[in-house]
């Protein structure tokens, strides 16, 4: 009895950690926005601040060694994710400058649907009939939420970049998806993170307005800082340390709470809003989502939970 106590109260220590990191992340786009800087500015200090947590808690799990163990035929994979990784956090701070948080996340959660197509076309994977209609089921999610925009897009072309930025931070997320799980392995994902951060500060620091910084007050480092330490440091170690300790089911719950987080900042903070058909889109896709990561049949056929991991 007592063991299958400490068993369920493990599991409820991991899903909260769990709940609420994914609601700490989908803050990123209003700590993103507030730093009143400019894109690349806003990313490099991601990457330096985050850097800077995630080798503390490194150390203080393993030790600094832990940061020169990763083998040097894994290295080329591990730059190449870590390079997609801080161009997609490059190109989505970009789209929630040009569109608004809520909506620029929306796009975003498509990345499933890229991570299930590469995998047929890249790396041979089958893709049955019931997957194919859970990525029709999220296009039809995208054409509801871009729908109420459709009249304004010649005219409001910031807002249709702000779209397409988005876009290419979900194929980039799905590019450091696929290469991060050829070295899953061989390092461990604290260390990863940490490396990917190193590699973001040397990729943006020639890209670094000095200018924008130097009338910054403690409010503006302050944004700064906690994207790095909260949203990079913090969010990736309760991430990180829950994966394992829930089931899949619970995961693809709790993706829901970064979307929802994201929607509701940006409306509490800027006062921005999503219409109805957006709203039916956002929840199309986020279904369309849950079917894919759990490997649900659509609605045809019988209902057949297998666990699918991204």
């Amino acid at each position: 009895m007592n063991a299958e106590l400490k068993s369920k109260s493990e599991l409820t220590r991991a899903t909260i950690m769990l709940s609420v990191g994914m609601a700490l992340s989908g803050t990123a786009g209003l700590f993103s926005v507030s730093t009143g800087q400019p894109t690349f500015n806003v990313v490099f200090f991601r990457c330096l601040f985050g850097a800077a947590a995630l080798t503390g808690w490194v150390c203080l799990r393993g030790g600094w060694k832990d940061l020169f163990s990763i083998e040097r035929k894994l290295w080329p994979l591990v730059l190449v994710s870590g390079v997609c990784l801080v161009i997609n956090w490059l190109a989505l701070f970009e789209a929630f400058h040009r569109t608004s948080i809520g909506f620029a996340t929306i796009i975003y959660h498509l990345q499933p649907f890229w991570i299930v197509l590469a995998g047929g076309l890249l790396l041979r994977e089958a893709l049955s009939r019931h997957m194919i209609a859970w990525l029709w089921l999220a296009f039809v999610g995208l054409v509801f939420t871009i729908l109420p925009k459709l009249g304004d897009m010649q005219t409001d072309r910031n807002w249709l970049i702000g779209v397409g930025l988005a876009l290419v931070a979900s194929l980039f997320y799905t590019a450091t998806t696929l290469t991060t799980r050829a070295v899953k392995g061989g390092v461990k994902p604290d260390v990863l993170s940490t490396v990917h951060c190193l590699i973001g500060c040397i990729a943006f620091v020639p890209f670094l307005d000095v200018a924008t910084l130097q009338g910054g007050d403690a409010r503006m480092w302050g944004w700064l800082a906690g994207l790095g330490v909260i949203h990079t440091g913090i969010v990736y170690v309760l991430l990180y340390s829950s994966y394992p300790k829930v089931p899949t089911t619970v995961i693809a719950a709790a993706a829901f709470l970064n979307p929802a987080a994201a929607l509701i900042s940006d409306f509490l903070a800027f006062g921005r809003s999503i219409t109805a058909m957006q709203g039916v889109g956002l929840g199309l896709i986020l279904l369309a989502g849950l079917g894919v990561n759990l490997g649900w049949p659509f609605f045809f056929g019988k209902l057949r939970v297998s666990p699918r991991n991204f």
